[in-house]
């Protein structure tokens, strides 16, 4: 998730993929929400996890407007294969992260979007219909709650570690791709005041001040692709601090939240051999 400086781009075209991916969450929220209120049909996908016929519904109809204004944009989802994987720009959609709390009536679902360019993000967003809670960034435009702008509070490095607000993925994750359950371990006993919340809400809660950092782990790109904008706009830091592959394709570990802990936090991985 790097590449070529963003803010070599004008801040004109920054500002229109900002406004695209707002139009964009308008028209996902357009889809959801009468899919939702009459009843929806859910699968069970070949790695085991839910997918409905809303998650497919919005990312078809994401990927038609993103063809329209932008038809030399490469687009990565999570339910359809890549359009124009060689493209400068990459749209990266996850429809709705969190099916799993969708189907199970849990609101901390939502969608995750985001605009990378040469591998650096340009733009992101995380869309809570269920919460009516909005989080986007552009990079220079700063990173905004339902349409007011945020700024993460300061947290001192030396914060006993007691009173860090903590959010990570689930131990599960900590083991796909490869077993990293001593490292979610350690952290939990370090961080004791941890907090696990479900879905895209973990990030959003971040961004927004609700914690202090996350340790997001093992997980696909379109999990983590609207995060670091949205971090780094607000005031933040963000970490990657795995990148590999698995035959499931390839899994990413960002640390990310307030600049005074994502060194420490992030420390944790530097203490095990990197797979």
């Amino acid at each position: 998730m790097t590449g070529s400086h963003p803010r070599d781009l004008p801040a004109a075209d920054i500002e229109r993929y900002h406004a695209a991916v707002i139009e964009l969450a308008d028209e996902a929220r357009r889809i959801a929400a009468p899919m939702l209120d009459r009843g929806f049909t859910t699968e069970t996908k070949a790695d085991a996890s839910p997918v409905t016929d809303v998650d497919r519904a919005i990312e078809r109809r994401l990927r038609e407007l993103i063809g329209r204004w932008f038809s030399d944009h490469g687009i990565l989802g999570e339910e359809y294969p890549p359009e124009r994987p060689d493209s400068a720009f990459q749209w990266i959609l996850d429809p709705i992260d969190g099916t799993e709390e969708l189907v199970h009536g849990i609101p901390t679902w939502g969608a995750m979007l985001a605009l990378h360019h040469r591998g650096a993000p340009l733009v992101g967003l995380i869309d809570h219909l269920a919460l009516d809670l909005r989080v986007s960034a552009g990079v220079g435009l700063g990173a905004y709650r339902n349409g007011q702008r945020i700024r993460l509070p300061e947290v001192a490095a030396s914060t006993r570690p007691e009173a860090v607000r903590l959010v990570m993925s689930a131990r599960l994750n900590f083991t796909r791709g490869i077993d990293e359950g001593h490292v979610f371990d350690r952290l939990t006993r370090q961080f004791p005041n941890h907090r696990i919340y479900r879905a895209a809400y973990a990030h959003t809660a971040v961004v927004t001040g609700a914690a202090d950092a996350m340790v997001d782990a093992h997980n696909h790109i379109w999990d983590l692709a609207a995060s670091q904008v949205l971090i780094e706009e607000a005031g933040g830091a963000y970490t990657v601090v795995r990148d590999f592959e698995t035959p499931d394709g390839r899994l990413l570990s960002a640390v990310f939240g307030t600049r005074g802990l994502v060194g420490r936090i992030a420390s944790a991985f530097a203490e095990t051999n990197t797979p």
